[in-house]
């Protein structure tokens, strides 16, 4: 299984996505911050997606275990992020959406806080891409769960990354 990188989205994609879903996360610095939206991006059925990394908040300790997020510790344990599943979106192929991060570019906390992310991530890749796989097949194959009602309707952003490819 091949490595998993950090990478960010072309925020006029994230635009284009969101006037069609309203679970389709922002790039945090149209909302007034300075980080980048950061994800990873993982080959699930025939589609690329890119899966958002959120930093840790403590009201995260309240969730259930399920398979719309992952969480992310580090060496110590702590947690330090979740991989939100439920806000992944598919990444045209042929196009330049998405980037790898320019590591060198960020400051030395962000890049200790990614480099644990990036260890955390990498040693767990086959349980991130299980339960990529999973919330994918829970959303686009059940007709009604709880999953459906929090997550991306992937197969419509599908269809939707396909006219963008057409359109830019």
């Amino acid at each position: 299984m091949e490595e998993l990188l950090f990478y960010t989205v072309d925020k006029n994609y994230i635009n284009y996505l969101s006037e069609f879903e309203n679970h389709v996360s922002y790039n945090k610095d149209e909302i007034g911050h300075s980080r980048p939206y950061l994800g990873i991006v993982l080959k699930i059925k025939n589609y690329q997606y890119f899966v958002p990394l959120y930093s840790y908040k403590e009201h995260y300790r309240k969730y259930k275990n399920n398979p719309s997020f992952f969480l992310v510790y580090d060496r110590k344990n702590n947690p330090l992020a979740i991989i939100k599943f439920s806000a992944m979106i598919p990444v045209p192929s042929n196009i330049k959406v998405t980037h790898v991060l320019e590591y060198h570019k960020q400051d030395k906390k962000y890049k200790d806080l990614i480099s644990s992310e990036y260890r955390y991530i990498n040693s767990n890749k086959e349980e991130i891409y299980k339960r990529a796989n999973k919330m994918y097949i829970a959303v686009t194959k059940n007709s009604k769960n709880f999953l459906k009602t929090i997550a991306c309707n992937f197969k419509l952003l599908e269809e939707k990354s396909i006219k963008y490819k057409f359109n830019k």
